[in-house]
């Protein structure tokens, strides 16, 4: 079945509200002045932040990448107690009389998900990565073959969220950070 991306967008808003957070938190990080943002619209696209180009190749590549770090870390974080609990049980519990917390592990689990749902750049931060670095005659060629990775890697998510690949690496971060955190101390 093959549901809108609009649609999961709007089931998953605060996950979109978070990555364009994150693209404006790198803008002033690095100075880049913004002059529009739109957290979160019932349009395509459902937000997005307009910025001053930079004709560093640094501050371009941490704008466009900005929310795979913010989104990933913070789902992390929120998605941390429940994870725990699956961990630990096999699985969330679903007995609502003896669970108080029931509904509130089940709301950090959908906002945790919905974030980590929309950590991967969009292809447009895709587009800015490719004309404003790859395309610039000014940019070191080493700094160019180091990027164009991640521009494969960003239209692969885009073109794996048709199957998902989203929703997976969101389910991946529930399920192995406890474990890598576990591993840690």
């Amino acid at each position: 079945m093959i549901i809108p991306g609009f649609l999961i967008a709007i089931i998953t808003f605060p996950g979109v509200i978070v990555h364009e957070l994150a693209h404006q938190i790198f803008c002033r990080i690095r100075r880049v002045p913004v002059y529009e943002v739109k957290y979160f619209q019932f349009a395509n696209p459902c937000g997005y932040v307009v910025h001053e180009p930079s004709d560093n190749p640094l501050t371009t590549f941490i704008i466009a990448i900005g929310p795979f770090i913010v989104n990933t870390l913070l789902g992390a974080l929120i998605l941390m107690p429940v994870s725990i609990e699956i961990m630990e049980f096999g699985g969330m519990r679903f007995e609502l009389i003896s669970d108080v917390l029931f509904i509130p592990k089940l709301i950090c689990f959908w906002l945790g998900i919905s974030i980590v749902m929309h950590a991967f750049p969009s292809t447009g931060d895709a587009k800015v990565l490719i004309t404003n670095i790859m395309k610039n005659s000014d940019v070191n060629i080493f700094i160019k073959i180091l990027v164009a990775p991640f521009i494969g890697l960003i239209y692969l998510g885009a073109v794996g969220s048709i199957i998902w690949l989203d929703l997976g690496y969101a389910i991946g971060i529930a399920v192995l950070m406890p474990q890598l955190i576990a591993l840690f101390l």
